[in-house]
């Protein structure tokens, strides 16, 4: 999952994942992440992830977007560049990963491990001396 980090305005500091392809960001209700910065179209910038799993910044008809100060429509993104929409600044990471609870795997781990103990015992103690 991508995270949205903002750097400028009231809101900076605040994260946004996205976690759905297309997201989409702008100042109409419809989009995934709605940002109320001066200059920041109904509908400014779209992210979508490819075949090759690189994330594409599309920048919609009209808007004016910066990829690291450089005006662009289209842009292959890479980690950490800096994304400006408007008066809205933001920087793009990999989210932190969520690790699922291992508490039934390492239950059923120590169960197999007694079981094959007291199996051990067992045949141990019923072999003939």
């Amino acid at each position: 999952m991508i995270l949205l980090r903002r750097l400028s305005g009231a809101a900076a500091g605040e994260e946004a994942v996205a976690d759905r392809f297309p997201f989409r960001v702008g100042r109409g209700v419809a989009n995934h992440l709605r940002v109320a910065e001066p200059g920041v179209w109904e509908s400014h910038f779209r992210l979508e992830r490819n075949s090759r799993h690189t994330l594409t910044l599309h920048t919609e008809p009209g808007a004016s977007t910066l990829v690291n100060g450089r005006a662009v429509a289209t842009a292959v993104l890479r980690l950490g560049d800096v994304i400006e929409a408007g008066a809205a600044k933001f920087s793009w990471w990999l989210s932190p990963v969520q690790q699922r609870g291992l508490t039934l795997r390492e239950t059923l781990t120590w169960v197999g491990l007694a079981l094959a103990v007291l199996l051990q015992l067992w045949l141990a103690a019923s072999l003939p001396s």
